[in-house]
Order: structure tokens, then C-alpha cells, then sequence
């Protein structure tokens, strides 16, 4: 294929991985003392699964990553970029992705982590797109959404009720022109900065002994205010990133959301006025899984056959911060 014919950048392959350990309504409501129907009432989770002690992100990254690139019919040294996005690495640096590449061979990759948290997979799918876009050189690249919070929750807070681990990755190959990424959107709202943080590490917030059992290490969320977010501004990065190839809502033939709420996410599609059949949800058997959330959703998505050559595809996503994003892909 010459050069000026594979000027698109697609989604080649896709893998997950979601632990074994569950973690069930039962457990969260002994913890909680929230009622188990009032945690499926709120939000549609029945269950979700979390790391055991000896898996690490960077662990359970591989495995994804290696899934993703069977499916796309490529060798790890082909991979000439790869891009980890997470917030809970093995580390808080150097970069899981680093270690990634060592774990799945990928010796002539480049690799860096980015924090966009549950847009992450989106955002990275952006980044490493134009980097194929700008360096014909580079073939293939490699998106990995991770996320290991079972280690900064707090099991007694209501907010335990959401979140579990996993792994979900995505290789991204050279496609014929009008195939792949067509657009792609991201804003942020600072002025709620603080509703969602994990403040304990932090440069602001460093672990000493005087403060360690301050509960510094575990999530802080204002859910209204999640919700008040995400209603408000993920339909509007959405249209802008269809506005910029000149279609709507209507045009899509399918969504790929971040997983946080069932009821959330029936609230999307409610608002834009499109049906569930439109899109895939997973939050009622895994959770909100922040990083990976996107790519294991895609996943599932592809692998259930949901997703067809030509379909226009849109992956949303809204991380903490508040950071909002939004991909349209023209499936290859």
C-alpha cells in the first residue's frame, strides 16, 4: 500500500485483563452498611473484581497488551510507541509504561505515562495517532488504560460501592485514508478541581509518619458533583468533536463510554436522545474501572461483534480534574 494511501491511524487490536478476585454486593454492603439494592438502585453495579497481592498494574498490563497485539497479527518489536494511562503505576515514577515494554519485548518502542484519569485511554488513542500521523516512520503504536484502585479505597466509604481493577489495551496501525481517527476532543473544568482527588503522595501531600493515619492515601469524590459534570459537559465534547467532521449524534452507530454508572450512563443516552442498543455497558459485572474503563469496554465491544467495519464509533470518557474527552473513529 503506498504511503499516501495509509494516511489513516486505527484501532488494529484490542485486549483486557480483569482479575479474578470479586468483590460482591454482599461484601460492599457488610462494609458499608448500604443496602445491596440500594447499591444496584444507584448504580447498577452487582459486582466488580480487584487485584490479588502479587499482581501489579504494570503486571496486568502485559497481559492486555499482549491480548491486543494477537489480535492484531503484529510481533511486540513492531511496536515503535507506547503510552500508559493510569494514575496508580507501580510506581509514581518512572513510567509503568517503561516497564510494560521490558514485560512484552516492544525493545524498539519509546514509552511514557499520561494522567487524564477516566479519559485516559481516550485521550492516549490522541496522542499516539498523531504521533503515527506526524512520523511515517512509526507503524504501530500501543494504548494502555490501567487501573489498580483497590489499594487507595477505603472499603468503609460509601464510594466503595463503584470501583474495581483491570487492564485494557489497544494497537493502533496505519489504515487506508478515511478509516481510523477522524477527530478528536478534549476540554476541562478546573474550577471543580478538588471533587474527585487522591491527595496522599502528592508533592502538596507527602506520606510521612505524622500524617499517615490522616486517610491522605485513599479516594476523596463528591459524587453529586460527578454526576452534575458529567451531565452537564459529556454530550457537549461529544457534539464538538462531531461538529468537527460534520455529523450529530444521530450519525453514530455506536458510543463507547467510560464505564462509572449504569444509571449514568442510560442518563447519556437518554439526553442525546439515542437508544441503549447504541452502545455497551460492563459497570454491572466489573465496575468502574477509571483508566481502563474505555479499553475494556472497547474490547468487549469488538469481541462481542458490536462494532462493524464503517461504523462510525465514538469513545467518550470524563476523568477527574474535570477533564472531558471525546474520539470518533471510522472503523477499519
Amino acid at each position: 500500500m503506498l504511503e499516501r494511501e495509509r494516511s489513516g491511524v486505527a484501532v488494529v487490536g484490542v485486549g483486557k485483563y480483569v482479575p479474578k478476585k470479586v468483590v460482591t454486593n454482599e461484601q460492599i454492603s457488610a462494609w458499608t452498611h448500604i443496602p445491596c439494592e440500594t447499591i444496584v438502585a444507584k448504580t447498577g453495579i452487582v459486582s466488580r473484581y480487584i487485584v490479588d497481592d502479587d499482581e501489579t498494574a504494570s503486571g496486568i498490563s502485559a497481559i492486555a497488551s499482549r491480548h491486543a497485539i494477537e489480535m492484531a497479527g503484529i510481533k511486540p518489536e513492531q511496536i515503535g510507541l507506547i503510552v500508559g494511562c493510569t494514575f496508580s503505576g507501580d510506581y509514581i515514577y518512572p513510567a509503568m509504561a517503561c516497564k510494560v515494554q521490558d514485560l512484552i519485548g516492544a525493545r524498539h518502542a519509546g514509552a511514557f505515562d499520561l494522567l487524564a484519569n477516566c479519559t485516559g485511554f481516550q485521550v492516549g488513542l490522541g496522542v499516539v495517532a498523531n504521533h503515527m500521523l506526524s512520523d511515517p516512520g512509526l507503524e504501530y503504536g500501543l494504548v494502555i488504560g490501567t487501573a489498580v484502585q483497590s489499594r487507595f479505597i477505603k472499603w468503609t466509604d460509601p464510594s466503595a460501592m463503584y470501583f474495581g481493577d483491570g487492564a485494557g489495551a489497544a494497537v493502533l496501525g496505519r489504515v487506508p485514508r478515511g478509516y481510523g481517527i477522524l477527530s478528536s476532543e478534549v476540554f476541562s473544568n478546573p474550577k471543580v478541581f478538588d471533587s474527585v482527588r487522591l491527595r496522599g503522595g502528592g508533592s502538596s501531600y507527602p506520606l510521612r509518619p505524622e500524617n499517615v493515619n490522616d486517610g491522605l492515601q485513599y479516594y476523596e469524590i463528591n459524587g453529586l458533583e460527578v454526576w452534575k459534570q458529567v451531565v452537564q459537559y459529556q454530550p457537549t465534547v461529544i457534539r464538538r468533536a462531531l461538529e468537527k467532521i460534520g455529523k450529530t449524534t444521530e450519525d453514530v452507530d455506536f458510543f463507547v463510554f467510560h464505564q462509572a454508572n449504569l444509571r449514568l450512563i442510560e442518563y447519556l443516552m437518554g439526553k442525546m436522545k439515542q437508544p441503549m442498543n447504541k452502545t455497551y455497558t460492563n459497570v454491572a459485572e466489573i465496575g468502574n474501572t477509571a483508566d481502563a474503563s474505555l479499553a475494556i469496554t472497547l474490547c468487549d465491544a469488538v469481541k462481542a461483534g458490536l462494532i462493524q467495519r464503517d461504523s462510525l464509533v465514538v469513545i467518550s470518557g470524563v476523568g477527574a480534574g474535570f477533564i472531558f474527552g471525546a474520539t470518533v473513529i471510522c472503523w477499519y
